[in-house]
């Protein structure tokens, strides 16, 4: 039997979001299997700092030119990038290239996206959108997701809970013009940066991610643009009843277990928030049942590790 690749990750951003809680999962899961296994990420970012007891390769963030020298000297039968500046310090690098997929918006192809041996992609809506931009080889594998530890109800939980990084792509703006539908309903977003709105209560980053699920009644994911939807398999998971657009991969996340409604349509998400409100939407049990059945962190690992297999035995032929 051919010996495992060695594969070596690597995602060269300093923020700790979905893509980065994936990674380390997906390395560790790994590790645990007898994989060898090293992470290239910048030294003191959130990603980094957690990997204990896995390999790790000091890179710098963003596109630096010195990260594709560091990635060049390193050993490795196999490289998967994690983050388009990943993505694009690895093309110059002659050894097999797995990239992990997890937005849906179209990219503009070219050589950049057809020179990948395979694509991980998290849903069946990015898988599509990379094949549109000439990407082959793409294999679906969603995230793995498991339930966050219970907790007391958090004192300033609202009722309405949004969870996710406060850029456009996740909707707020429209959250915000459903929340001027709903005078008198408490609607808070948890996550950190910089686009802020009128209407709703803006909570910063949490920790207690799974206090504020107790606290509320509804969970509501606005994304005009969503790959997946983690926080939407956390909330699942929690027995929330779940409010979330049609963007990308979200309506395979959720089938008939959720309330779904038009992206960017700030009408539709108010009535789906009242709705749930009144109780008015599909069994939470079914929700947990799907989540639990669909997205577990074994499954994405497993899947991961056999696409890397796939393309290291597939290079060893050519």
């Amino acid at each position: 039997m051919d010996p495992l690749p060695r594969v070596l990750h690597v995602d060269t951003s300093t923020e700790w979001r979905g893509g980065q809680v994936q990674l380390l999962a997906l390395a560790r899961g790994m590790a645990e299997r007898g994989w060898p296994v090293a992470v290239g990420c910048p030294r003191g970012s959130p990603l980094w700092q957690a990997l204990d007891g896995v390999e790790r390769l000091d890179l710098p963030a963003g596109r630096s030119p010195l990260g594709t020298l560091r990635l060049a000297r390193a050993s490795a039968d196999l490289l998967a990038a994690h983050t388009s500046h990943a993505h694009t310090l690895c093309l110059p690098l002659s050894r097999p290239l797995v990239v992990h997929r997890r937005v849906d918006f179209l990219p503009g192809g070219g050589f950049k996206y057809r020179r990948p041996e395979a694509y991980v992609c998290v849903s069946q809506a990015v898988a599509s959108i990379v094949a549109q931009a000439g990407g082959r080889g793409c294999v679906v594998v969603p995230d793995g997701v498991d339930a966050l530890p219970p907790q007391a109800p958090a004192p300033d939980g609202p009722t309405v809970l949004a969870v996710g990084a406060r850029v456009a792509h996740k909707g707020h703006r429209f959250l915000a013009e459903a929340a001027a539908l709903l005078p008198g309903v408490d609607i808070g977003v948890a996550g950190d940066g910089p686009l802020v709105y009128p209407g709703l209560r803006w909570l910063g980053p949490r920790g207690d991610v799974a206090a504020l699920h107790a606290a509320a009644r509804v969970f509501v994911h606005p994304s005009v643009e969503e790959g997946m939807g983690q926080a939407v398999i956390e909330a699942m998971l929690s027995g929330l009843p779940v409010v979330c657009t049609d963007a990308g991969g979200l309506p395979e996340v959720v089938g008939d277990t959720a309330i779904v409604v038009a992206k960017g349509d700030a009408t539709a998400l108010a009535e789906g928030i009242r709705r749930a409100l009144r109780g008015e939407h599909p069994p939470i049990e079914a929700a947990r049942r799907r989540a639990l059945e669909r997205f577990s962190v074994r499954a994405m690992v497993e899947g991961s590790m056999r696409v890397y297999a796939q393309v290291a035995a597939a290079s060893k032929r050519v």
